[in-house]
């Protein structure tokens, strides 16, 4: 398994914006070799508000096709393009290799 997160800083008070981008599937929850997303909030930051976009994937090759894929490419240049102002501070993106995992008996 291979598990891609993209932390977000976004401006107090939008959190419930990025919030509703997530709320409902995307093309990416179609896309071969994606096992899950979760969205997830960060607790008792104080001057703005940060969420971990994590992605679950059956293999790293699986996440690259999909930043190369057109639907990578179109859902991304849509916030690119978009005259508001932006309520994202900054994001780090890191990615990690499952090595040990447990689950329930």
């Amino acid at each position: 398994m291979f598990i891609v997160t993209n932390t977000i800083r976004v401006k107090s008070g939008h959190g419930h914006e990025l919030e509703e981008r997530f709320r409902n599937p995307k093309t990416v929850h179609e896309f071969p070799g994606f096992v899950r997303m979760q969205l997830l909030k960060t607790q008792d930051t104080t001057d703005h508000e940060e969420y971990v976009v994590s992605t679950t994937w059956e293999g790293k090759e699986f996440f690259e096709k999909w930043v190369e894929s057109d639907s990578f490419k179109g859902a991304h240049a849509k916030r690119r393009e978009s005259k508001e102002p932006s309520t994202i501070l900054g994001n780090s993106l890191h990615t990690y290799e499952v090595v040990v995992e447990h689950l329930p008996a």
